[in-house]
């Protein structure tokens, strides 16, 4: 039996490189910790399986919990760090910073300006070049057009398939600074996977989309950090500034603090379910003059836990672009996929090479690796 398990560890090792294998024994561990072993035919797949399959059962387990449940699996990712070695989970600065301390406390942050005026203008004339998809994210997109121009009346966003956007100069060198991922790594209480790096259109002149432009909780991760950057200005909260409702990303703070402003029983749960229809006019009713605002000039950045309440406004007169670099507890497959849709192989490569090589960047962004080395 010794002998057995000997030559399982050296299959997994020799099948997966070295971040995915890290990875699989991270979760392995989370999986014994919260219950969620995986079934006995488990050790008869091969590595690559075995981590696809853990990802997906803690990801179904996700879908079916309760919004009290999700902090005990957090718990399980920060105890199953301590099998990565100090190399990958040590973190460039120790201090906790005052974005840290903010974050923490109500959810979300602002992060000043973090792109230039020249970048901002690398980053459009890379994109104006390339076709969008019709959709909010790349990865669930069907049809694609030429440019904005083309985007139907009926259509709320687009976006850019992933190899395009992450080809864009300056796109990878901002979601790859230690100050990111110290902060996420900070908030998560573990090391931070990279699971999205993704820019969409939002479009004026329609009808709020009534999953994303109302007020929402994102239900992608146990917990989760999204680093926005507007890519061109929102200088009035009508051209489709984002709000957050504070502190309302830990349920139980959350919920004293409402009790505590007399809301009632119906009010604290209806805006603990799943269901937008019933968070949204709840939200809108309690919060619609109290959430925080995010706008500005093009290049700014802010910060939130996509579990908290949050909406976006559809555009008043102009499309508005913003980007978005999703850091969570680990790459939920039913919900996510890096799917290139005009794979190219040397602009994988470049790509490839814009990834920092310390085992911490090829560990946080090993996913996005592993798309762009497949790339026939």
């Amino acid at each position: 039996m010794a002998l057995w398990h000997k030559l399982v560890g050296m299959r997994e090792q020799t099948e997966l490189g070295p971040a995915m294998a890290l990875d699989l024994a991270r979760l392995k561990q989370v999986a014994g910790g919260v219950g969620a072993n995986p079934s006995f035919k488990f050790r008869f797949l091969d590595a690559d399986r075995q981590l696809r399959q853990l990802n997906c059962k803690l990801g179904e387990r996700l879908a079916g919990s309760k919004a009290r449940d999700r902090q005990s699996v957090v718990n399980a990712f920060a105890a199953a760090d301590q099998t990565l070695p100090p190399t990958v989970r040590n973190t460039v600065s120790t201090i906790e910073t005052p974005e840290i301390r903010k974050v923490r406390e109500t959810g979300c942050a602002d992060l000043g300006r973090t792109l230039t005026d020249a970048q901002l203008q690398a980053i459009h004339a890379h994109l104006k070049a390339k076709p969008v998809l019709l959709g909010h994210d790349a990865h669930a997109a069907a049809d694609e057009v030429a440019s904005i121009d083309a985007v139907p009346a009926d259509k709320n966003y687009a976006c850019y398939d992933y190899l395009d956007l992450w080809s864009s100069p300056h796109i990878l060198e901002l979601a790859s600074q230690d100050r990111f991922l110290d902060l996420a790594q900070a908030y998560l209480g573990c090391t931070p996977t990279l699971y999205s790096i993704n820019a969409f259109w939002s479009f004026p002149n329609r009808q709020p989309n009534k999953a994303s432009q109302v007020f929402h909780r994102d239900w992608e991760d146990y917990r989760s950090l999204v680093i926005f950057t507007l890519l061109t200005p929102v200088e009035v909260p009508e051209e489709g500034a984002h709000y957050y409702v504070e502190a309302s990303h830990e349920v139980g703070r959350f919920e004293e603090r409402m009790r505590k402003e007399g809301a009632s029983g119906s009010d604290v749960e209806n805006l603990l379910v799943r269901d937008e229809t019933v968070i949204a006019p709840t939200a809108m009713r309690l919060f619609e003059h109290s959430a925080q605002r995010f706008d500005g000039p093009a290049g700014r950045s802010f910060c939130g836990d996509g579990y908290g309440l949050h909406r976006a406004m559809v555009p008043r007169s102009r499309p508005r672009l913003l980007l978005w670099m999703r850091f969570g507890n680990f790459y939920n497959e039913t919900m996510y996929r890096m799917s290139l849709r005009h794979p190219d192989r040397p602009a994988a490569e470049r790509v490839l090479a814009r990834i920092p090589a310390t085992p911490r960047h090829r560990y946080v962004f090993r996913y996005m690796v592993e798309a762009l080395s497949r790339v026939p």
